[in-house]
């Protein structure tokens, strides 16, 4: 990702010497953006609590699962082989509502959380190309970590901020 970032920055630098005034280069850091945003503590805060209400039933369900299993396992040698076979098709349907169950929340998570997340990108991504036409910005980066960065970039981070109205 490094050496990607690098090779484009390289690039860029390079077209950008060749071309001077026809392409100008701003950047910001998105990571730094997203913190100040108060959307992004909301989201993240719907979704930890969406989390703990599928994790609070999953452990209810393995609580349940391993009672039934400690059943099970303390009086087989009592049991006649039809009971035995009947608790373990038991066992072996709960193991499966168990997965099922796990498979079908994580799903949830996954789509709750882009929905979620998909108006704060829309957002920023608005946000950056409003500034980024005002400032005649060509190429917007996410720095990540800049090699080096000549004046001749701008940093958008701020005036991205500003048009957000955050901090």
């Amino acid at each position: 990702m490094k050496r990607i970032f690098s090779l484009i920055l390289g690039l860029l630098a390079l077209l950008s010497v060749q071309a001077q005034d026809s392409c100008k280069i701003g950047y910001l850091e998105r990571s730094a953006l997203y913190a100040n945003m108060p959307e992004v503590s909301q989201v993240e805060a719907q979704l930890s609590q969406l989390n703990i209400l599928y994790n609070t039933e999953y452990e209810r369900m393995t609580t349940e699962y391993n009672a039934k299993v400690k059943a099970y396992l303390a009086t087989s040698k009592s049991l006649s082989e039809p009971i035995k076979l009947a608790r373990q098709a038991e066992i072996t349907e709960y193991e499966e509502r168990m997965a099922i169950y796990k498979k079908r929340y994580t799903e949830e998570i996954k789509k709750q959380t882009t929905l979620l997340w998909n108006p704060i990108h829309s957002k920023v991504k608005q946000a950056i190309e409003t500034v980024a036409k005002a400032q005649g910005v060509s190429i917007v980066l996410d720095q990540a970590t800049p090699l080096y960065v000549s004046e001749s970039c701008v940093d958008l981070l701020p005036l991205v901020k500003q048009e957000l109205g955050i901090q």
